[in-house]
């Protein structure tokens, strides 16, 4: 398939600075991919290049698309155990993850936040405690590996350097990973940084999506955009887009669909997740007679708890199914994921189930910048779904609380049914794609 505009703008570009605001489905690796091999024809070489990505898996897809030896395409924390290790010769080791088993969650999630803020956010109180258990272990976790990593290039211990760098998922950094980026870039250095505000979920871990800005504003970057979205049929698009638009946003794009197909949006209300995980299987088992491969099924949640009774049905329904971790391959079964897990991935048939207020959205935190997080996470979960997308929510769980639909399916003008006035979603499109006209 031939670029379109924006993106070839971006590829040939001889703007030593950019920033590249990349809609969902819109194309952004491939832009990566083709700047790079474009490079490679002009003469640049292969060792002049460092692509930084956000996960493993996207550091491999992209080695594979490019099929070039010589590229460093790494995270920020492979980067910095390859240094650290190889090129400086120092003795650590990785933390051993018993250790993180004395501490609970939100206390590892404080130590995280205090050190990826270069130590601006108050000290934890286990701080102290917990880096000398780690220190006893000759011991690293994976902030001290960009700590050390930072310090070392502060001391200009670190003898490489690059004339391109390519950074992904740019609104997912956090301060400490830009420190690191800054001194990487030297007086002839180009950085084409890319990301989207809009998919910014990472806020809990001292990711913020206001480095684009000082990215910007500290090197006069090009601010181009990506707004063609390649993934998703149009009633998705729509819907995504009457979401995302109620948040205040610094750099504000609006996605255009590609695909000349309606597609098909759902929200669909339960009396209980028992209910609900009945009729999943339902849809799951006809979709699946359709012609709809298992591995092209999603079924996405805030958190593990709200998917138990689905998981416990899944299995009495003898339905493959795979629960995900971070770094999972393709599997044969259908994908339960958290939606922080599902980014980056896409399926023809998405579920989104436990759309209750108080769970998507989160009430925890009742800020606003908290709420417009969780709407980044609900528009994150809707634009996985390429052709049929379905929210689902309950009314009551199983110690009879009364539950609200999350306010995000009203935002996203999606009409709430009955599944007793939609028989089947999959019946309402036939094997095309195209809504059928009875109701």
């Amino acid at each position: 398939m031939m670029l379109n505009e924006e993106q070839m703008k971006v590829v040939k570009s001889k703007d030593p600075f950019i920033f590249l605001l990349a809609g969902a489905g819109s194309g952004k690796t491939r832009v990566i991919v083709e700047r790079i091999k474009s490079l490679l024809t002009e003469g640049v070489k292969p060792q002049d290049i460092l692509a930084i990505t956000f996960t493993r898996k996207a550091s491999h897809e992209m080695k594979e698309r490019l099929h070039e030896d010589g590229l460093a395409i790494h995270t920020f924390h492979q980067l910095a155990y390859i240094t650290l290790k190889e090129d400086l010769r120092m003795t650590f080791d990785l933390i051993d993850e018993r250790i993180l088993d004395h501490y609970t969650q939100d206390q590892l999630l404080q130590v995280t936040m205090y050190k990826n803020s270069l130590y601006q956010t108050r000290k934890p109180k286990i701080y102290l405690a917990y880096q000398e258990e780690l220190r006893q272990h000759q011991q690293v976790d994976y902030d001290d590996l960009l700590i050390l990593f930072n310090k070392a290039l502060q001391k200009g211990q670190v003898s490489f350097s690059y004339q391109y760098i390519f950074i992904d998922e740019f609104q997912d950094t956090n301060l400490l990973q830009y420190a690191c980026l800054k001194k990487l870039i030297k007086h002839n250095t180009h950085v084409l940084a890319v990301g989207d505000p809009d998919q910014s979920i990472y806020q809990f871990r001292g990711a913020s999506s206001r480095i684009i800005n000082q990215y910007v504003k500290d090197y006069h970057a090009r601010v181009e955009k990506l707004t063609y979205n390649y993934r998703s049929y149009q009633s998705i698009i729509t819907a995504v887009n009457r979401l995302i638009k109620r948040n205040n946003r610094s750099y504000k794009k609006e996605l255009k669909p590609t695909h000349q197909k309606e597609g098909n949006v759902f929200s669909l209300r339960f009396r209980d997740d028992e209910n609900e995980a009945l009729w999943l299987i339902s849809q799951i088992k006809l979709a699946n007679q359709k012609g709809i491969k298992f591995d092209q099924i999603a079924i996405l949640y805030r958190n593990h708890h709200r998917a138990y009774q689905l998981m416990m049905t899944l299995h009495d329904g003898e339905i493959p199914f795979t629960i995900h971790d971070d770094e999972t391959t393709e599997q044969d079964g259908i994908s339960l994921l958290t939606i922080h897990q599902a980014k980056g991935l896409e399926f023809d048939l998405v579920f989104i189930i436990g759309c209750e207020d108080h769970l998507l959205p989160s009430r925890r935190n009742n800020q606003i910048s908290a709420l417009e997080e969780e709407r980044r996470l609900m528009f994150v979960a809707m634009t996985r779904a390429k052709h049929i997308l379905c929210l689902t929510h309950i009314s009551h769980d199983g110690q009879n609380h009364h539950f609200t639909s999350s306010p995000f399916i009203l935002e996203s003008g999606i009409k709430s049914s009955n599944p007793q006035r939609i028989s089947d979603i999959i019946s309402l499109g036939d094997e095309n794609g195209h809504q059928k006209t009875h109701r």
